[in-house]
């Protein structure tokens, strides 16, 4: 566990915008952050300026060694070349050095990943082609993050995503399945809360959109069909009147992916750049398949590396393995790893709010900007909603 950073005396401390009192100045002291039903809708819903669609790593666009030592599985003819246009700032020269050793990256996959060929190469085993994006929602979309492997960001990935969406005027739903999740805690909350929905408000004068946050026990609905159906109805009905839904799913909630299959929704894998994701990829692959979408397309996950360190040579040779392995459906950016998440959670916000000027919050703004050219936020979702004073 990285100790954390105290900050300096003369710098102020991060307040989160979600903890901020919307009440007189005499209200208890301590209190972070509150439930508050009387936020007063803005007009319009301004986009993000300044998001930039993600582009592929340049790195990975390297020529093929003349001379590859290893076996021959790990190579593919070398795609075009690409004037990549930069993602973020430039990398500083100490991280300037590693990226010189990505040229060398794939004699290093083909002799330290061996093992993995009978892992990755199945015979008669096809990779199906990626479903095509979709650019018009009808309904509430939904994005489901799901891992096997336990300690990859999952929950904080949900909470950042779910912040960054709101800095772009969109009013998600996010969903806890289970009933002792971390999720409210991102946002300034002091209790957990099962089956109702919280809504959590920037501070008066901003122009992000409230965050609605429902958690549910879902490990007591066990194997009952019913019991099933009626929650996954009753996440679409809490959904009225939003623009996403955020679903943090665990592995005994795995069912509801299932049941929301119709509603189209887009399947996001973090893994970690280690070992264990990268055995796992064949159990999750496995998990969806046969699970078609409402049009009938295979229900086909989408990868993203998260805590990825571009100065260790072994993220770099998982990074080029997954990218073997997934073609496309791997994100062509990371999310860093940085203390700075971690620190967020202890002082009750996300790293938007606690360092919005640190690059891993980049990566999670980066992420929720992918999010939006894969499904468009609902258009539709305020009809047949009355209005109603607040």
């Amino acid at each position: 566990m990285s100790s954390r950073v105290m900050p300096s005396a003369a710098a102020p401390r991060a307040v989160s915008p979600f903890s901020q009192a919307l009440v007189p100045s005499d209200s208890t002291r301590g209190r972070r952050a509150q439930d508050d039903f009387d936020y007063q809708q803005s007009q319009g819903f301004p986009e993000r300026r300044g998001a930039s669609e993600p582009t592929p790593d340049s790195a990975l666009s390297s020529q093929r060694p003349s001379d590859p030592a290893g076996p021959a599985w790990l190579y593919a003819p070398p795609a075009p070349q690409v004037s990549p246009r930069p993602l973020v700032s430039q990398p500083s020269p100490v991280q300037s050095s590693v990226a010189d050793t990505l040229q060398h990256s794939r004699e290093r996959v083909a002799a330290r990943w061996f093992a993995l060929k009978g892992v990755f190469e199945q015979p008669g085993q096809d990779q199906p082609e990626a479903a095509p994006v979709r650019q018009k929602e009808t309904r509430t979309p939904i994005c489901a993050v799901f891992s096997l492997a336990g300690g990859v960001g999952k929950t904080s990935l949900v909470a950042t995503v779910g912040r960054a969406l709101s800095s772009m005027g969109e009013k998600v739903l996010l969903t806890d399945t289970t009933s002792h999740g971390l999720l409210p805690f991102y946002f300034g909350a002091s209790e957990l809360r099962q089956g109702t929905v919280r809504t959590f408000s920037p501070p008066s004068g901003s122009t992000d959109a409230p965050i609605y946050l429902v958690s549910y026990d879902v490990d007591q609905k066990g194997s009952d069909e019913a019991a099933q159906e009626l929650l996954a109805e009753e996440i679409i009905n809490n959904s009225r009147g939003t623009h996403r839904i955020l679903l943090d799913l665990t592995v005994s909630s795995s069912w509801i992916v299932r049941r929301l299959s119709r509603l189209n929704p887009t399947i996001l894998v973090p893994v970690a750049p280690d070992m264990n994701s990268v055995i796992s990829l064949q159990t999750v692959e496995k998990f969806f398949s046969g699970v078609n979408d409402g049009d009938g397309r295979p229900l086909q996950p989408y990868y993203v590396l998260n805590q990825f360190d571009t100065s260790l040579p072994l993220h770099l040779d998982v990074r080029e393995v997954m990218r073997r392995q997934l073609g496309e459906r791997l994100l062509p950016f990371v999310i860093r790893r940085a203390p700075a998440v971690s620190e967020a959670l202890a002082e009750g916000m996300t790293v938007v709010d606690y360092a919005p000027d640190a690059p891993v919050a980049e990566d999670y703004l980066n992420l929720a900007t992918w999010l939006r050219t894969v499904a468009a936020p609902a258009t539709a979702g305020f009809r047949n909603v009355r209005w109603s004073e607040r």
